[in-house]
């Protein structure tokens, strides 16, 4: 029983998969980017860690990848993001507009070809942009965020390293002054509601 609970435990997490039939048993999986995502996620809400350290862990990476994104980028990469940039664009509604940027995020975290750090960046990004709290889409904050994902991702493209991570770091720290007088002061659990 303790090892069947086990099992479906992990395979809950993505980490086992079963089949069924003539080849049937239990067989290891590499664990995903979302594997990594949810377990952020977890911990997150699960410490109730604080809008501000969230914002300082961001500020601490999003730079960085912004810079692996210059350097690292492939032709694939380029063609990903321009596509989010044109969601970004043609994005009216305050939802769509929270996926698409997230997904242009996602985006630079993939162009920098770092699997660790792009997943980790992936994990914090929802807890970020949350649409539920009034403001955090507001007009002002989308146009914000379209120049700076312009200035960023045309630095991204030229290959400068320097102008990536010094552009990055001024939208996060942009985005944390509009945003974080409105945030609540934890991340709460998806259960309950956003104070």
């Amino acid at each position: 029983g303790s090892v069947r609970e086990a099992m479906r435990i992990l395979e809950t997490q993505g980490l086992v998969s079963t089949s069924v039939g003539r080849n049937q048993g239990r067989r290891a999986i590499s664990p995903s980017q979302e594997v990594v995502g949810n377990s952020i996620d977890f911990f997150i809400r699960g410490r109730r860690v604080s809008f501000s350290s969230l914002m300082e862990t961001f500020e601490t990476l999003a730079p960085s990848i912004s810079a692996l994104a210059a350097a690292n980028r492939t032709d694939a990469d380029i063609l990903a993001l321009k596509e989010c940039q044109e969601n970004l664009k043609v994005t009216l509604g305050a939802q769509r507009f929270v996926q698409a940027n997230l997904e242009w995020h996602v985006a630079i975290g993939r162009a920098g070809h770092n699997p660790l750090l792009s997943a980790i960046y992936e994990g914090l990004g929802p807890n970020l942009m949350d649409p539920h709290v009034a403001g955090f889409t507001s007009k002002e904050v989308r146009v914000a965020a379209r120049h700076a994902v312009d200035s960023i991702q045309d630095s991204v493209l030229a290959g400068d390293v320097d102008a990536a991570r010094r552009k990055m770091l001024s939208h996060v720290q942009a985005y944390r002054r509009m945003v974080e007088p409105l945030a609540p002061r934890t991340v709460v659990l998806k259960s309950t509601d956003a104070n």
